[in-house]
């Protein structure tokens, strides 16, 4: 059984409410419901939350949900602390599932075909977590860091920095679209998997975190330019 989490808490920063302010005419949240209720493969979808608006406004779409305590709501609040609580609150209604597909909702390009993926990858590497990533243009392979006297030196190695892009291995990065992972790992490992993890590459396009408006206007012209292709 593969249950998708959403985590929507109710505090931000960068862009206040934005986990339910209306994206090309849904609120955002909306986009990852969509993308797990319309995958055969996913059970059953639940949003977690602290706040009373976003949890009427995911029950609404189609999601279960699972209220959050405050203090697993915070600026400083672990993701695996929240997991770790909605796992126990499926236990205690008598839901317990083998995979859980971790979507964060300020990932509305990832959709259905994306998780269907992912799923697919799992099940064929014997995975205990894959995460989805992408290859950004510039390399951190090829970025310095300072040593204890504030000199610079290669990250990856002294050379790395001076070598071609093509000479040096592929790096990737986490866009936090997914993290299909196994609950007895979790339980195990007290946290994500972090051993026998597999990547699933997804373009840069469609790896837009929002973090601030800039982001939110750059997905939902986007999702725009999408649906009017489809029409």
């Amino acid at each position: 059984m593969i249950v998708a989490l959403i985590t929507a808490r109710g505090g931000s920063k960068g862009l206040p409410r934005k986990n339910i302010l209306p994206m090309n005419g849904i609120p955002m949240i909306g986009w990852s419901i969509q993308a797990a209720l319309g995958c055969s493969q996913i059970d059953a979808c639940y949003v977690s939350s602290d706040d009373d608006e976003i949890i009427e406004v995911s029950t609404r779409l189609g999601a279960a949900t699972v209220k959050r305590p405050a203090e697993l709501a915070t600026d400083t609040s672990s993701s695996e602390d929240a997991i770790a609580h909605f796992i126990q609150q499926l236990k205690e209604r008598g839901v317990c599932p083998d995979q859980i597909a971790l979507l964060q909702p300020t990932s509305p390009l990832r959709n259905s075909s994306h998780l269907d993926e992912a799923i697919q990858i799992y099940r064929e590497k014997k995975a205990d977590c894959v995460i989805t990533v992408f290859e950004p243009k510039h390399s951190p392979v090829k970025a310095y860091k300072l040593d204890d006297e504030g000199r610079l030196e290669g990250l990856y190695s002294p050379n790395a920095p001076y070598q071609p892009r093509q000479q040096l291995p592929t790096a990737f990065q986490p866009n936090g679209a997914i993290y299909l992972f196994s609950v007895d790992a979790f339980n195990k490992q007290s946290g994500i998997p972090k051993t026998n993890v597999y990547p699933y590459v997804m373009s840069e396009s469609d790896s837009v975190d929002i973090d601030d408006q800039q982001d939110f206007n750059l997905a939902e012209l986007e999702l725009r330019k999408r649906n009017e292709t489809r029409i």
